[in-house]
């Protein structure tokens, strides 16, 4: 028994399975776990390797490695090796994807009627470039992951 797509690829050799669809290979990208939270703090500024798993609770590396190397093959984010560290930088490519997620997070706020205030939103940013404090309840303070932290 052949699927609805083999079906529909035999009826028209033009489609193309649903899996070609930019929209679709974007959204598989974004939706994997921890995606917005990484793209958030890159952000904001570089990160190093082991300072995500301090501002993200319950990231563990395995799965923060697999996520860096899935944004990093679509151009998102890059890596610079330095002695001794590493340190993760989001690229022009992944300002682009990280704006869509501005507008998804306002968008999401508008239809679910839920206030979110994490720092998504580029007066956050321009906060942080300027050195002014913001408040994120989602990242914790080091060295306590249970502590509000001002930025």
């Amino acid at each position: 028994m052949l699927s609805v797509q083999q079906n529909q690829t035999e009826q028209n050799p033009q489609h193309k399975p649903e899996s070609a669809c930019p929209i679709n290979a974007v959204l598989h990208l974004i939706s994997a776990k921890w995606t917005t939270e990484i793209m958030r703090e890159l952000s904001i500024g570089p990160v190093r390797t082991r300072r995500f798993l301090r501002l993200i609770p319950g990231l563990s590396m395995k799965c923060l490695q697999e996520r860096l190397k899935a944004l990093k093959a679509a151009g998102m984010i890059e890596s610079i090796e330095e002695p001794q560290k590493v340190e993760h930088r989001i690229t022009d490519r992944g300002k682009k994807l990280f704006s869509i997620l501005v507008s998804l997070k306002q968008l999401a706020s508008e239809l679910m009627e839920v206030e979110c205030v994490c720092p998504m939103e580029s007066d956050c940013h321009s906060a942080v470039a300027s050195s002014a404090e913001f408040y994120c309840p989602v990242r914790p303070q080091d060295g306590n992951r249970n502590r509000e932290r001002r930025y």
